[in-house]
C-alpha cells in the first residue's frame, strides 16, 4: 500500500512539474512575441496612429496621363486603396488589406489577392512618397510626382 502511495505521489509530482514547465514555456513564448512586436515598432520609428489618414495624389503612368491615387491608412493597420487611370476606359482599381511599418519609416501595403506589395516612405507628418522595398526614393525631377499628400 505504501508503495502504491509513493508511486502515485511521484506521478502527481511529475505531472505538476510538467504542467508548470509548460506554462513557463508559454509565458516565454508570449514574452518573445510581445518583444518582437515592440522591437518592430521601435525599429519602424513611426507610430501607426500618427500615419492614420487619407493620402491623395496623381502618380505617373507609362500609358496614360497619370493615376489618381487615394490611400487611406487606418490606426488599426488596415488600408483602403483606390486608383483611377486618367483617360483610360475601365481604368479603376481598388484594394484593401493590412499594412506594416518597416525599418526606415517605410510603409508596406500588401494586396491580399496577389501578395503584391507596394512601398511608401514617410516624408513628414503630411506626406508619403512611393519607394522601393528598401525605402529608396525616386530621384531627379520626377521624384516630386510620386508624393501622396495627407488630406486635412
Amino acid at each position: 500500500m505504501k508503495k502504491n502511495l509513493v508511486i502515485a505521489a511521484a506521478a502527481a509530482a511529475a505531472l505538476c512539474m510538467a504542467s508548470c514547465h509548460g506554462n513557463t514555456k508559454s509565458s516565454e513564448t508570449d514574452k518573445d512575441s510581445l518583444s518582437t512586436v515592440a522591437n518592430d515598432s521601435l525599429n519602424a520609428g513611426v507610430a501607426i496612429e500618427s500615419l492614420a489618414g487619407t493620402y491623395e495624389g496623381t502618380l505617373p503612368a507609362a500609358d496614360c496621363p497619370g493615376i489618381r491615387t487615394v490611400l487611406t491608412l487606418n490606426a488599426d493597420s488596415t488600408y483602403q486603396y483606390s486608383a483611377d487611370y486618367l483617360e483610360r476606359k475601365d481604368g479603376h482599381d481598388e484594394a484593401s488589406g493590412i499594412f506594416k511599418v518597416l525599418a526606415n519609416n517605410v510603409v508596406e501595403i500588401v494586396r491580399p489577392s496577389s501578395g503584391e506589395a507596394t512601398y511608401y516612405k514617410v516624408k513628414d507628418a503630411n506626406s508619403i512618397i512611393m519607394t522601393d522595398s528598401l525605402g529608396n526614393e525616386p530621384e531627379g525631377e520626377m521624384a516630386k510626382l510620386y508624393v501622396l499628400t495627407k488630406k486635412k
